[in-house]
């Protein structure tokens, strides 16, 4: 989670967000959240990053923790949540994507290494 939120820090130090917030308001609610998304799998690809450089650099990562992480990242993806709340997931809604794409995302953060590989808002693949 806190790896999450420096990809968010990321984000705003290379003005990602400011931009994407920008255009969130002028637009409608299900295209700002499907820019929302963008931004949260962006986070999730950045953190992976993070966790690599950590591994690398610091060594801090222990044995279980990057399953840990993606563990967690499939846990809290709008898919999964909207279902233990009983609810159909409705693609519409979601905000952070589901839970195959958070996992996925920090998993090719993790591999690359590369921000060039985070870029969310130039594929259509997400």
């Amino acid at each position: 989670m806190v790896a999450h939120e420096i990809g968010h820090h990321i984000q705003n130090e290379l003005g990602i967000l400011a931009e994407a917030n920008r255009i969130r308001q002028q637009v409608s609610q299900a295209e700002s959240n499907a820019i929302s998304v963008r931004i949260e799998l962006q986070a999730d690809c950045l953190s992976g990053i993070w966790a690599r450089g950590a591994q690398d650099m610091l060594g801090v990562v222990e044995p279980g923790d990057l399953e840990e992480a993606v563990t967690a990242a499939r846990q809290i993806g709008d898919d999964t949540l909207q279902r233990n709340a009983g609810r159909r997931p409705m693609p519409h809604t979601f905000t952070h994507g589901t839970s195959e794409q958070r996992s996925r995302w920090f998993m090719t953060g993790l591999r690359s290494g590369q921000l060039a590989d985070c870029d969310t808002f130039a594929t259509d693949q997400l």
